[in-house]
């Protein structure tokens, strides 16, 4: 289970490589599980929106991202979203 603190570590850290993957449009902490609607502490993971889901399942994108911890290194998991083209908004 990552720890919000170790998700902000992680995008903090890998936040430079992951913006230059193809098709990302964005980041974030989000729940690993999106249907997971409980109270207290929830298992967390670094978001990555993409504009479109590949027929790879966005395979350039790692499965988790690894960080140093006090004892030990630390897997904290990644999401890929889809989230669509983002595009500024004319006032």
């Amino acid at each position: 289970m990552a720890k919000h603190v170790q998700c902000e570590r992680a995008l903090k850290q890998f936040e430079g490589m992951l913006s230059k993957l193809s098709n990302v449009v964005g980041l974030g902490i989000v729940p690993v599980d999106e249907t997971e609607k409980k109270k207290g502490p929830q298992d967390l993971a670094v978001g990555v929106y993409v504009s479109k889901m590949t027929s790879d399942g966005n395979s350039d994108v790692p499965e988790t991202l690894t960080i140093s911890g006090k004892s030990g290194n630390i897997e904290v998991p990644v999401r890929v979203i889809e989230q669509g083209i983002v595009q500024r908004e004319v006032l």
